[in-house]
């Protein structure tokens, strides 16, 4: 027990030491500099005088004596570790969205000093289709060719976003006529999408819609997507595999698509029969209003958060079919279950 007590004690010299230097080093904030300190400090008492923790033992439940002493250090000690460890996952998470903004930041910056932000002729209307993609330089050919140079009387501008590819990705998109949006740094599709929403209004589209890089959604279906906006029936739109066609549908993935459906009808107060299409349009004016925060599970949040915004949200027949070539760039199922509920309930609860 004395020999635990001195490496105790050296522990929290140890400690002091490493707080002390890192602060004037600007390596470490003074809370986190407090934070050690009282660590060191606690722990330099346990190792000197054990006997003085008891009564704060006492109050939670361990009587006074080596052992007990022993046990209710080690659970205060976990305690502590556990709280310790949240915060660090929360500095982990601001970090994450500082270096995240500031990727957006150079790749909107980028984008706009090569192509500009023109504004439509005032007699014609813009329609922006934003693709998300990651590494899919197979499939993206086969998805650009079927997205036509005019929508229902509008031009058609499409803007490839790509979410930190390492393949030719950004090439082929640029070979076939996309606007390409190059961000280095790999945040997910929703962020990518939420990127490309911020793109295309700058290039002044009056809709904005997204197809999938892998070619599950027919771009030939976009008049048929748009045009619930175009007459004023809606102010978001998308497409529903289960009032049109659903190919080869995987056991787990349709069951939750209904179970999630009828969890989305419920928060949005009106009927959804697939709130996981990546295939939607928006009223310029629409996205505008929206404040999309997910970087993965971006689908989840749509229809809620348009809803909760007071908007008109419409659903149409689409074609889901399998994707062009390539692996499927979707989590395991359970881990695409979670991330989509935590998404639904965080957006609703929002």
């Amino acid at each position: 027990m004395n020999i635990l007590r001195i490496i105790g004690f050296l522990v929290a010299l140890l400690l002091v030491v490493q707080a002390i230097r890192r602060y004037r080093r600007r390596s470490l904030r003074l809370p986190d500099t407090a934070i050690m300190l009282l660590l060191a400090a606690g722990l330099a008492t346990l190792s000197i005088a054990p006997a003085l923790i008891d009564p704060v033992l006492r109050v939670l439940g361990f009587p006074p004596g080596n052992a007990r002493r022993v046990i209710g250090v080690l659970v205060v000690s976990g305690i502590l570790t556990y709280i310790l460890l949240f915060r660090s996952f929360a500095k982990t998470d601001r970090l994450e969205q500082t270096l995240g903004t500031y990727a957006d930041r150079v790749a909107a910056r980028e984008f706009i000093r090569e192509y500009g932000h023109p504004q439509p002729p005032a007699d014609r209307k813009k329609l922006a289709v934003v693709i998300p993609a990651l590494n899919e330089e197979t499939s993206l050919p086969g998805v650009m060719k079927d997205v036509a140079t005019e929508v229902e009387g509008m031009e058609v501008e499409i803007v490839v976003v790509s979410d930190g590819s390492v393949d030719k990705t950004e090439q082929v998109a640029e070979e076939h006529g996309a606007l390409v949006v190059r961000r280095d740094l790999r945040r997910g599709q929703g962020a990518a999408v939420r990127l490309g929403y911020h793109m295309a209004l700058q290039r002044g589209a009056d809709i904005v819609a997204t197809v999938d890089a892998d070619g599950q959604y027919d771009p030939l279906e976009l008049p048929q997507l748009v045009r619930p906006i175009l007459d004023g029936e809606a102010d978001v739109a998308h497409g529903s595999r289960m009032l049109g066609e659903y190919a080869k549908p995987i056991f787990g993935r349709s069951q939750g698509v209904r179970v999630f459906a009828w969890l989305t009808t419920r928060m949005a107060g009106h009927r959804i029969t697939d709130p996981a299409s990546g295939f939607r349009a928006f009223s310029a004016e629409a996205l505008r209003q929206l404040e999309f925060r997910e970087n993965q599970f971006h689908a989840s949040e749509v229809t809620v958060a348009a809803a909760k915004a007071g908007l008109r949200v419409k659903e149409v027949p689409c074609t889901f079919r399998e994707r062009h070539s390539g692996n499927s760039k979707k989590p395991p199922l359970l881990r695409y279950g979670w991330g989509y509920a935590r998404s639904l309930i965080r957006t609703w609860l929002g």
